[in-house]
Order: C-alpha cells, then structure tokens, then sequence
C-alpha cells in the first residue's frame, strides 16, 4: 500500500473517531442539573428589641422603595421608644423619615419631620441632637441652591454649640457655613469658618476631616471658586444621607 494511501487513510480514521465521539456527546442522556440554593437577597430581621425591629423593616422598605410602609415602620418605632422612656431615640427617628421625604423630593414633609426632630431633642435637652437636625434642614437648601434658609439653618445650629468641647457636629456646621459663605462671595468669613472646622477636627483627631478643610482653605487662598471644586476631595457640604438599609 503506497505511503499516500495510508495517510489518507488514516487522516479518515482519526476524522471518524473525532466525529464518533461528538455524536457519543449529544445522544448521552440528560441528567438533571443541580441548582444552587437560592440566597436571600436580605438578612433576616433579628433585632432584640420591638422598635429596633421596625426601624429593620423601615430599612429593608425603604430598599425596596416601599416608602409609605417605611414611613409607618419609623412612626411604630417611634411609638415604642416613647411607651419605653427612649425620647433621645425617638428624636433620632424623625431625623430619618425626614430624610427620607427629601429622598422622595417632598421637601414640605421633609422640613416638617426635620421641625418635629428638632422639637423633641429641645425637650429631652439635646443640643447636639437639635443642632443635627438644624444642619440636616440647611443641607436641604442648600442641595437646591437656596443659600439665604440654609444659612439661617445652620446658623441657628451652630448657635447652640459653638461654646461646647469639640465635637463632631460642631465641626460639620461650621464647614456647612464655610460653604455657605463661600458659596455667597463671602470668601474672609467662609475662611474663617474652615479655619474653626479644621482645628475642632484637629481637636478629635480625625485626620481626613483636617485634611479635607486643610484642601478647601488651600483652594480659597488661591482664589479658586467653589464651582471649581475637585469632586474626589469631597469639597462639597455635608449632604444627609438616605436611610440605611439594614445589615
């Protein structure tokens, strides 16, 4: 048998082979394939306590855009921390359903609930809760660029605590009224606000928040506007966030 035939030969053999073992693929039967258990999209509620276990659920509405439900779960909660003497904490509460009406653009409801925090921390003597509230009422303006009741929001906020120790809030309102005046041409008292915020982060040692006004007064000193701001140095006011969902 001549070399070319036994290559052609063999080329068919192996083709064959190749093709026998494709076909043996297709005519194995199907087996059934496993499915992997479906995993819960979120974590079960396990809160100890009655309100902790609505504010859960407010949360886990409030994920799934539920707003209405949400806004029932907080008013339970709040219910319950005031049966059980927990007034700081029912203060707290009507912090979040404010922020979540601003969330939903209803900025009416939103100040309203922002009003009734304030209320309440002014009752339980909670200044610094109070003055919370008011920062969270000016970042609602101040988000929509309507600077002259943001202004007079945080002001009244700083008011209450500006002869207290350092503390965080304290130096959240006074970079919220640095950007206030900044944002108004008032670049000799917007300076003058970061200054303050700056040294009562030094004071608590809270590092990236003395870094962020050390790079704000840096951009004020070169003459920079607050347009021009550089969005990953955060150079913006403290926008309240949405409600968290929960973990």
């Amino acid at each position: 048998m001549s070399s070319t035939l036994k290559s052609t030969l063999k080329y068919f053999t192996i083709l064959a082979l190749v093709l026998a073992m494709g076909m043996s693929v297709w005519l194995l039967p199907n087996k059934p394939t496993k499915k992997e258990k479906a995993q819960p999209i979120t974590p079960p509620i396990d809160a100890k306590d009655e309100a902790g276990r609505y504010l859960q659920q407010a949360s886990e509405n409030f994920f799934y855009h539920e707003f209405d439900k949400a806004i029932g779960n907080y008013k339970k909660a709040i219910t319950v921390y005031e049966k059980n003497g927990k007034l700081k904490k029912a203060a707290q509460v009507f912090e979040s359903i404010g922020d979540l009406y601003k969330f939903r653009r209803n900025l009416k409801e939103s100040e309203k609930h922002y009003k009734l925090a304030m209320e309440n921390h002014r009752k339980n003597k909670d200044s610094l809760g109070e003055a919370r509230a008011m920062s969270l009422a000016g970042d609602l303006y101040m988000e929509r660029k309507n600077f002259p009741p943001a202004g007079k929001w945080y002001k009244k906020g700083l008011d209450l605590v500006r002869n207290d120790p350092p503390h965080h809030i304290k130096a959240l309102l006074l970079e919220n009224m640095g950007h206030y005046f900044w944002k108004t041409n008032n670049v000799p008292e917007a300076i003058l606000q970061f200054t303050q915020a700056r040294d009562t982060f030094s004071a608590l040692k809270n590092q990236m928040g003395y870094d962020h006004m050390s790079a704000v007064l840096n951009k004020l000193q070169t003459g920079q506007s607050h347009s021009h701001s550089n969005p990953e140095e955060g150079l913006t006011y403290h926008n309240s966030p949405p409600p968290k969902r929960s973990n």
